[in-house]
């Protein structure tokens, strides 16, 4: 039988945790509260509302796309280095922000970062629609016809608007409010958000310090994103990049249940052997420069992998 521990026997390493975790739940259930529309500092940006001590959050209404969303904070409990602390942005914040703030908490002893979840406000869990929006290019037809019946059927395109908005608009506010270090930023997106991580490092490769891409969804316009590796590849001022590939070792095992179009689906999106041959790719580009990694987290699918991918992104976000 493997370890266990009861809640009344925890270490004393562990036990201060617990009001954070706590504290962290209470985040994840306000995350579909109204807050303050007061303007701060800008126009369309809301005060910080703290959550919980150390915990704050923000409604900001872009100018680039007029779309609103929430930002929740999580700043370290302990007095900044200099420079402020290193920050990691995760997106789909109203699914991610406990289980990084937490993360970070937890790991955060000897290296403490802070934590900017980028989500959208009157939402628990994954909204659908605005991560369509948000995280993809503009579907095409062939794109649509090698979905068949999983295309979307809500607007898609705003990668760019997107990247825009966090480069321009929440990361000087979040800089304005919290004692972080713009200079050691992190990317973490899973999924259609890790899609848009390797979008963002693919051709804006200077904008993060590090990226973490999770289970990317590569697959995404009839895998479109290789031209945009290529065409980084081929770049003459190319930097190395310090990035992040994990994927579920079981992303492409069958399932009990599966029907004939989720087999289509997972033999045409072909998430491991998507990330391996990317990797694989890059490290052959890159050498020894920059830091690049493989994370493959056996016997974990597509939703389960996602805590061990945010504690490597959590550590890497902290060096």
């Amino acid at each position: 039988m493997g370890a266990r521990i009861d809640l009344l026997e925890m270490p004393v390493v562990l036990r201060p945790l617990m009001p954070f975790a706590a504290a962290f739940v209470l985040a994840f259930a306000l995350s579909g509260t109204p807050l303050p529309a007061r303007a701060a500092g800008a126009p369309g940006v809301a005060d910080a509302v703290p959550v919980a001590p150390g915990l704050h959050a923000f409604d900001l209404t872009a100018a680039r796309n007029g779309l609103t969303y929430r930002v929740d904070v999580s700043v370290p409990p302990v007095t900044p280095p200099p420079g402020g602390f290193p920050v990691l942005y995760v997106l789909d914040g109203n699914a991610f922000f406990g289980v990084a703030g937490t993360t970070a908490r937890l790991l955060g002893w000897e290296r403490p970062i802070a934590v900017v979840a980028i989500g959208y406000p009157g939402v628990i869990g994954f909204d659908l629609a605005r991560r369509y929006l948000d995280f993809t290019s503009a579907v095409t037809p062939r794109g649509r016809s090698i979905m068949g019946t999983r295309a979307p059927k809500v607007p898609t395109g705003g990668d760019e608007a997107f990247l825009d908005v966090i480069l321009n608009e929440i990361r000087p506010e979040v800089a304005r409010r919290f004692p972080v270090n713009d200079d050691r930023a992190s990317l973490f997106g899973h999924s259609l958000g890790g899609r848009f991580v390797l979008h963002a490092a693919f051709t804006r490769p200077h904008a993060f310090r590090r990226w973490m891409a999770s289970s990317p969804s590569i697959w995404w316009n009839d895998r479109e994103l290789l031209t945009e590796e290529a065409n980084f590849a081929a770049r003459a001022d190319r930097p190395a990049l310090n990035l992040t590939l994990a994927v579920g070792g079981a992303e492409q095992d069958p399932e009990a249940d599966d029907t004939p179009e989720r087999v289509a689906f997972r033999n045409m999106a072909r998430m491991v052997d998507g990330v391996r041959d990317m990797y694989a790719r890059l490290a052959e580009l890159q050498g020894d420069a920059g830091h690049l990694e493989l994370l493959v987290v056996p016997d974990e699918g597509h939703i389960s992998m996602v805590p061990a991918a945010l504690a490597r992104a959590v550590r890497r976000a902290g060096e």
